[in-house]
């Protein structure tokens, strides 16, 4: 009999690297006043941990020693809808979500695979990166979001858009 997937997507726990956690961009992670030039979200860190507990981990046991270290098996691809953001246990509203993922855009935490809104169904798709080290105080964003992404009709024959 096959194991059911959990309805939510999330893993049964996740771990938050030292490293990361003590990194001068964590810890400026919705605090105005230490990334100055960059938009701040207090989202931004749950929006990091809920892409955190998407990761998937299988357990491995050594057979000499018998102790358990885990070992990832997704493809550093991750769906966050906003839909989800949106609703229980998060309840986050949509500008607020957008300046969240714009944060950890500019310092380093993900980069967007796939900006997603080709079709109905079609979700934004990021990868979990490690540029977060090289962010500094006062500096300018690492990545950015395309701002112009121009997918479907732009209504150019109607006189609504600029040609």
């Amino acid at each position: 009999m096959a194991k059911r997937k959990k309805k939510n997507g999330y893993g049964k726990g996740t771990f938050i690297d030292t490293a990361m956690f003590l990194s001068p961009a964590y810890m400026s992670l919705g605090n105005p006043f230490l990334s100055k030039p960059i938009k701040t979200s207090s989202a931004s860190n749950h929006i990091l941990h809920a892409l955190l507990l998407k990761r998937q981990f299988f357990e491995i046991k050594d057979r000499k020693t018998g102790q358990k270290r885990y070992e990832r098996t997704d493809d550093n691809k991750f769906t966050l809808t906003y839909k989800e953001l949106m609703n229980k246990p998060f309840n986050f509203t949509q500008p607020r979500i957008t300046r969240g993922f714009d944060e950890l855009l500019a310092k380093g935490f993900i980069k967007i695979i796939n900006p997603g809104g080709c079709y109905e169904k079609d979700k934004a798709t990021y990868a979990l990166v490690d540029d977060w080290m090289n962010w500094r105080q006062l500096s300018p964003p690492i990545r950015t979001r395309p701002k112009d992404v121009r997918r479907g009709y732009q209504g150019k024959k109607m006189g609504v858009a600029k040609k």
